[in-house]
């Protein structure tokens, strides 16, 4: 069956049930009221978002980080998606039917047994299905979990390979005062400031090098846009760490 086809993931390329859109607008409005007063968020470069699909990094210090992304590009939970490990959220039947809906959770594989079933080749074509419809995107971040405030991880490659995959920019930002609202294992969030930067997009084309071997040439490329993602993100933070 080709992965376009399978029920599994209809909720990333067709119209969602009533229920699932207006859930989702309600928890989006939510979410605005809650960082309006409770955790304030304050936005600076927004005229450095594309006026279309794009794929949002970030650094990731708590589970406030894909609101505060969403909030800060104006993208309602309809119209945002992230990658989550197919064998964790998809082989599982309660987190498959809440969250899976809830999140617009795209699958990846990994290399448990039960996540081989889906290519990476399969993930970009969802991601692309999913991308194509009202301008969506996808949010991902390079360090692969949560970190501890002004403590980078080393970034991966995966969302360079997809966005040149898929070609679409990744747009990169750097997230201050999550991880002190939310910090890593405790239960409820405090009050607390949040500043999104957001950063100049980063083009795919941009690091295709039509000198390397074919066969190789998108691997290099990543590697070459991993490498300036983590550049521009890693500076900023030592940058506003000095002021």
């Amino acid at each position: 069956m080709n992965v376009l086809d399978n029920p599994k993931y209809s909720h990333l390329l067709k119209r969602q049930p009533f229920y699932h859109r207006i859930g989702k607008t309600l928890l989006y409005n939510w979410a605005r009221f809650i960082f309006s007063w409770y955790t304030p968020l304050k936005v600076s470069g927004k005229n450095n978002i594309p006026d279309d699909s794009f794929i949002f990094c970030s650094n990731h210090n708590a589970h406030l980080d894909v609101i505060a992304l969403s909030l800060s590009a104006e993208k309602n939970f309809n119209n945002i998606g992230m990658l989550a490990a197919k064998d964790y959220w998809f082989d599982s039947h309660l987190r498959r039917n809440i969250m899976k809906p809830i999140m617009n959770l795209i699958p990846l594989g990994r290399q448990s047994s039960s996540g081989r079933d889906i290519t990476f080749n399969q993930t970009l074509e969802l991601s692309n299905g999913f991308m194509q419809i009202d301008k969506r995107c996808i949010i991902i971040f390079p360090e692969g979990t949560r970190g501890s405030p002004n403590i980078m991880k080393r970034f991966r490659k995966g969302p360079a390979r997809l966005a040149i995959g898929v070609n679409k920019p990744i747009l990169p930002a750097v997230i201050i005062g999550s991880g002190k609202s939310w910090p890593k294992g405790k239960i409820f969030f405090r009050p607390g400031k949040i500043h999104v930067y957001i950063l100049e997009p980063l083009y795919p084309q941009s690091f295709i090098n039509n000198s390397d071997v074919d066969e190789k040439k998108s691997f290099k490329a990543a590697e070459r846009m991993t490498k300036e993602l983590e550049y521009k993100i890693k500076n900023k933070i030592k940058e506003l760490n000095e002021q």
